[in-house]
């Protein structure tokens, strides 16, 4: 008994002092996997909106009356998602340079929750359907893709707070690939976003 809880100390103990390059490498491996696999589903939305599109025998994609989001809010949320992109990078460089500059993540982190709120609200603005009114295949496409990118900018937000949190203990800089990997969902976030609204705004009105 006494053996077999000294190999389990053990174990725990050798997995606790991983060589930094193993944990810097399943930290990157992870957080990659988890981008192919969402990279995946938002390929999907371009594909199965774009199908549906270019297959408009029947003139029955978009039907008269249709509206896409507005196109200025819209645009504003993409311009704040890409200088959140720029903000988190020049905070992640200075970090890992232990330079420290924790406005530049403030501000990143504000600008994602700021889009995130805004996203979610045009989501649910958008006055589809009706009494007696069936949501069409085009007003289907926009909603996906709105909440979408909502629901993921809210995920990011969430992220930032939470590593936030760690980064008023200090823990970064402990574990600097941290702010690299996070990095990596940050900024697949916004490409992701603005790839989803650009596809959106070629479907037309």
């Amino acid at each position: 008994m006494d053996t077999s809880l000294e190999h389990t100390h053990a174990e725990e103990h050798s997995h606790l002092e991983l060589a930094p390059h193993i944990r810097v490498a399943r930290a990157r491996a992870g957080v990659l996997m988890l981008i192919i696999s969402d990279a995946l589903g938002a390929l999907a939305i371009l594909a199965g909106g774009g199908y549906l599109s270019a297959l408009n025998t029947e003139g029955q994609f978009k039907i008269p009356g249709d509206f896409a989001p507005s196109f200025v809010p819209e645009l504003i949320i993409m311009i704040g998602l890409v200088l959140s992109g720029i903000a988190y990078y020049l905070w992640e460089r200075g970090a890992r340079r232990a330079k420290d500059q924790p406005v530049f993540f403030v501000i990143a982190l504000v600008l994602m929750l700021a889009a995130g709120i805004a996203e979610t609200w045009i989501g649910a603005a958008l006055k589809y359907g009706g009494p007696n009114i069936t949501i069409d295949a085009y007003q289907s496409v926009q909603l996906l893709i709105v909440w979408f990118t909502g629901v993921h900018l809210l995920l990011a937000a969430v992220i930032g707070l939470l590593f936030g949190g760690r980064l008023l203990r200090g823990r970064p800089f402990k574990r600097e690939y941290i702010a690299e990997v996070v990095g990596y969902w940050w900024y697949y976030t916004v490409i992701a976003a603005i790839a989803l609204w650009v596809f959106a705004v070629l479907l037309g009105p």
